[in-house]
């Protein structure tokens, strides 16, 4: 019937945009479209990590945690660390800010 069975994997196309001390370190860059399969919040956050390593030690504790600086929005609402297993879908929007960037 054209819906997925257990375990079919979909793909989806989420957006990820981040502050200025990110982009300062890939090159100017403000936000990246991710084609993940069937993913969460933290996977695109860890796709993105790995596309762009140097942003690793800035999203992620070295526990493998999310940073404590870092807050996590989907589609404008802010994520607690526990909501980072939210999926994603295509065309979601995912903001990634930090408290250093206040003025």
């Amino acid at each position: 019937m054209g819906g997925l069975r257990a375990g079919d994997r979909r793909a989806v196309s989420v957006t990820v945009a981040f502050p200025a001390l990110f982009a300062e370190r890939i090159g100017g860059v403000e936000a990246v479209e991710l084609e993940l399969e069937g993913e969460t919040v933290g996977a695109a956050l860890r796709a993105l990590t790995d596309r762009h390593g140097e942003l690793a030690p800035l999203v992620w504790r070295p526990e493998h945690e999310l940073n404590p600086v870092m807050a996590v929005f989907l589609n404008g609402r802010q994520l607690r660390p526990e909501e980072l297993t939210t999926p994603t879908r295509s065309g979601d929007q995912i903001q990634i800010l930090s408290a250093l960037e206040g003025g």
